[in-house]
């Protein structure tokens, strides 16, 4: 992958406290801007044009695709085929949308090429933690609700489109990866409004699209104990990066830090990294490959991803080593003009 990465501590002048931040390379062109709260998160969509109306145009119609999407996705909305599986799935099969199922196939193979580390059958740990209200489970609560995760127990059928859950207490959550699918389906509307330079940004996980592979957005990735500076600067063309970091939603007890990107294995916080930044050709995979990765550890975290087709990741451990892989590795020191 012909990706350049210039690590150094670069300030953007770019607002938000967002994993990453992201600046067209030439601040001077026309542009169209809007943000609004979307899945419960800030989403920026940038299109670089004169034409005002028909990009506001664009960007409506992808708000309103973003909109469809919760509303088939989410685990929170009572209607949605999600939570449809989670009162239903355990009693019989549910057969579900061709849109549903694609996706829960696709996490079945992150699933799989991550051994469980990315689990959208986790939700039963994962609602056992208040990071607001600084919660911490019981070792009793962790213990049964770890015995209800494992993305094995969701029996699917392709001839039908049917789910089922072959372990009492099974629930599932697309969190680590429906919030990528959206900016993927956003950008798709985008395209074929006629738009070929510009970026959807969803609180970190984005996409960003140029025109003849021109690398033109700039995307900064925040230093994790430093909202105010970032490590790297990654030039990006048709491509999506997203990233999973410990300093989204935690809170430090007795010295140590919980947060909110949980072990399927354990119930508890993942350990080993600070951050974990993955650029991959679709934003489902670079979401879903970033919470896997951030579970499995940064050296086999690492390892897992040089066997992904197209991928490549950027690690900062909990001792604040930054790890590459080779494709990013061996252009680090090629500087970006202007830096």
């Amino acid at each position: 992958m012909n990706w350049w990465l210039s690590i150094a501590l670069c300030l953007l002048a770019m607002p938000g406290h967002t994993a990453e931040r992201l600046q067209h390379v030439s601040p001077d062109n026309a542009r169209y801007q809007h943000s609004e709260v979307l899945m419960t998160t800030d989403v920026t969509f940038t299109i670089i044009t004169t034409d005002d109306v028909r990009a506001k145009q664009a960007v409506q119609q992808a708000i309103a695709e973003i909109r469809r999407i919760e509303a088939l996705l989410s685990e929170w909305q009572p209607d949605s085929e999600i939570s449809r599986l989670n009162r239903s799935a355990a009693t019989s099969p549910q057969t579900v949308s061709n849109e549903t199922y694609r996706l829960l196939d696709e996490a079945r193979k992150i699933s799989e090429a991550s051994d469980g580390a990315f689990d959208i059958t986790f939700k039963s740990a994962g609602k056992l933690w208040d990071f607001r209200a600084q919660t911490i489970p019981s070792d009793e609560a962790l213990a049964k609700a770890v015995a209800a995760i494992d993305y094995r127990q969701v029996a699917m059928k392709s001839n039908d489109r049917s789910i089922q859950f072959l372990k009492e207490g099974t629930q599932i959550g697309l969190g680590g990866i429906a919030k990528g699918y959206a900016v993927d389906r956003a950008v798709q509307i985008i395209r074929q409004s006629g738009f070929d330079e510009f970026a959807v940004n969803a609180g970190g996980d984005l996409y960003a699209v140029s025109q003849g592979n021109q690398k033109l957005w700039r995307v900064g990735v925040r230093n994790p104990r430093d909202d105010s500076a970032l490590l790297a600067l990654l030039p990006v063309a048709n491509a999506a990066v997203a990233t999973s970091g410990d300093y989204e939603r935690f809170f430090i007890r007795n010295g140590r830090r919980y947060h909110h990107i949980i072990n399927p294995h354990t119930g508890m916080p993942a350990e080993g990294s600070m951050s974990v930044t993955v650029l991959a050709p679709r934003t489902y995979l670079a979401d879903a490959l970033a919470t896997a990765v951030f579970v499995l550890g940064p050296e086999a975290g690492m390892q897992m991803i040089e066997e992904q087709s197209g991928c490549e990741a950027m690690v900062v451990t909990e001792d604040g080593r930054i790890l590459l892989s080779t494709g990013l590795n061996d252009l680090q020191k090629v500087p970006v003009k202007g830096q």
